[in-house]
């Protein structure tokens, strides 16, 4: 099925300002101004981009492509970080690292979910799932100590859950055996 990314896009930016994802922007008719705006545009134009990209890539199951446009959505982010923090709201940045997260771990990219999930509890503290993940990518990068130290923070903030516990006694069984 072909994806109109350009419908996609111009729903999405539809979506986000009315839903007031986007943070507004008060424009002066100052150069100096009406320059950042521009720069504003064309990074939300391209953030907008590359996320509906990703997720359209996302939901027919293209999951190396989708990885590579959220790689992409990072990169551009990197370069344009004090434009992100103004203008992505939390809710939109969660979001983005939860489908990338997705995908990475869909594709046994380890490293690129480990990273994603550091960024999504730096924003999201509390976030159980994020845990879950980080402890995945952990303990497939081989790093039990930090994944043991996921899982049992991931317990603390949800004493219930019995896969995180099960999942913690496997990863310790695994170290006893190495050990």
């Amino acid at each position: 099925m072909p994806v109109n990314i350009e419908q996609a896009s111009q729903n999405l930016n539809s979506k986000l300002v009315n839903g007031n994802i986007v943070k507004q922007q008060i424009v002066n008719n100052n150069n100096n101004n009406n320059s950042n705006n521009n720069n504003e545009k064309k990074f939300l134009s391209e953030f907008l981009r590359l996320k509906v990209e990703g997720n359209q890539l996302f939901k027919v199951r293209e999951f190396e492509k989708a990885n590579q446009r959220f790689k992409q959505l990072n990169n551009l982010i990197l370069s344009n970080k004090e434009i992100y923090n103004n203008i992505i709201s939390k809710e939109q940045k969660i979001e983005c690292l939860q489908t990338q997260i997705q995908c990475c771990l869909l594709t046994n990219d380890w490293k690129t979910s480990l990273e994603s999930c550091t960024k999504l509890l730096d924003l999201d503290p509390n976030n159980l799932k994020a845990f879950q993940q980080r402890a995945t990518s952990y303990k497939h990068l081989k790093d039990y100590d930090e994944s043991i130290l996921d899982l049992e923070r991931l317990i603390e903030l949800d004493p219930k859950n019995k896969s995180a516990k099960l999942e913690l006694k496997n990863i310790k069984n695994l170290v006893n055996k190495e050990n």
